[in-house]
């Protein structure tokens, strides 16, 4: 890190660090799975899964991404008022009062439906810019799509039309993450292969055709076709734990496959804003859920359910300080948790935990968080809350530096 990067979080009680290496890294791994051909998509919707919007969208394309995909038309707005002029695609839903502004943001979109593609005709028409668009096909998920029949009507309807062209077809996959057993997915590929070949008989060009999620880049490079749309493993985690044990089980049956040694990019950290002692007995946080067994030393960390750090950890997490483990004590509160420093010297008002991430030799992952909560990854890192600064970093911190630093401000609560 640079000092300009601390001199930014001196009034910080508590913030994100995204690492800029790690995300270099993770492209051109993505990069070499996928080659120069086929376009690589990175999803940043949903504030790119927590790690924050307009950073890493800058960050994703300066590594050598291609695209970005949105979910929502409001998130290519985003992007393009932060002066990015990449290619965005909007792969959730777009509707008919959307149409000017995705016409306005020069968005690719799925579609499914008529009269959403004849409003973004129109808005084409108007703005001069040929919406290009990408019909989703339905092939088992039952989420959004159209049946084969259905979508080649549509393809018909949308060729009659000015101001929006056909760009391709789309599919997701509904159970290519939770299992090893792929034959679903590959039910699901071979439906998509059928209507890529039905398309191209009826006249259709389909300059891209499109399925793959992080699983299905990282497994099959048969699913790759022309685009990839990558999302959690961009962000240096793993789809699932089923996904990291396909991998390895593929290479040592066969003594071949693609491991990919992902970065995380995202580390979270608070300052301690006071450290009191608890004697044998006595209650900490609401409920009285959590008693002392013996005189304790307690730190306070102005970070709650609100700011992202699920209420379902109380009790049962742990950040990091000063290098060591610290459990949480008692509930999590709205705005504040508190966790045992009483074997962790030196800890101290400005003291810098680590909420998600690595101090030294120890690490916090989003995997297990995740296993706390009965839950993924996916979840603990797009719930950090937008109030949590993002600051993109060049390098991951020293083991002892954040041990060493002096606070810069006194932080009370």
């Amino acid at each position: 890190m640079n000092h300009n990067f601390f001199q930014s979080i001196q009034h910080e009680s508590s913030w994100c660090e995204v690492s800029a290496s790690a995300i270099r890294s993770n492209v051109e791994i993505l990069r070499r799975r996928v080659g120069e051909q086929v376009v690589l998509g990175i999803v940043v919707k949903s504030d790119a899964y927590g790690h924050g919007l307009i950073p890493c969208a800058q960050a994703f394309l300066e590594s050598g991404a291609d695209w970005l995909i949105v979910n929502f038309a409001y998130e290519a707005v985003k992007l393009r008022e932060a002066g990015i002029d990449a290619p965005i695609y909007i792969c959730g839903n777009t509707s008919v009062a959307q149409a000017e502004t995705v016409a306005r943001t020069q968005a690719r979109i799925a579609i499914y439906d008529l009269e959403v593609a004849q409003a973004m005709a129109k808005a084409g028409r108007e703005s001069g810019h040929v919406i290009p668009a990408h019909i989703k096909i339905e092939t088992g998920t039952h989420r959004q799509g159209l049946v084969l029949q259905d979508a080649l009507e549509l393809a018909r309807q949308i060729d009659r039309l000015d101001g929006i062209r056909l760009e391709g077809i789309a599919t997701h996959y509904a159970d290519i993450e939770d299992t090893t057993d792929h034959r679903f997915a590959l039910q699901q590929l071979a439906c998509l292969q059928e209507a890529e070949q039905a398309f191209r008989q009826a006249g259709f060009a389909l300059p891209i055709v499109q399925s793959a999620n992080s699983a299905a880049t990282i497994l099959w490079n048969q699913t790759h076709a022309a685009m990839v749309r990558v999302g959690i493993a961009a962000y240096g985690l793993w789809p699932s734990k089923e996904t990291y044990a396909k991998v390895l089980q593929t290479f040592a049956e066969r003594g071949e496959g693609f491991i990919p040694n992902l970065q995380p990019v995202l580390s979270w950290r608070a300052r301690v804003v006071q450290v009191k002692t608890v004697p044998a007995g006595g209650y900490v946080g609401y409920g009285r859920t959590f008693r002392a067994p013996y005189e304790m030393k307690i730190a306070v960390l102005p970070i709650g359910y609100h700011e992202g750090y699920d209420r379902r950890l109380s009790s049962l997490g742990h950040v990091l300080v000063n290098g060591m483990r610290a459990p949480v004590c008692g509930r999590i509160c709205m705005n504040m948790m508190m966790v045992d420093v009483t074997h962790i010297p030196h800890v101290k008002a400005g003291t810098v935990a680590t909420i998600l991430g690595s101090d030294g030799d120890e690490r916090v992952s989003a995997e297990q968080l995740a296993a706390w909560m009965g839950t993924i990854n996916y979840e603990v890192v797009a719930r950090i809350h937008p109030s949590q600064s993002r600051y993109v970093v060049n390098d991951l911190q020293s083991d002892q530096e954040w041990a060493t630093r002096e606070p810069a401000v006194s932080i009370a609560y």
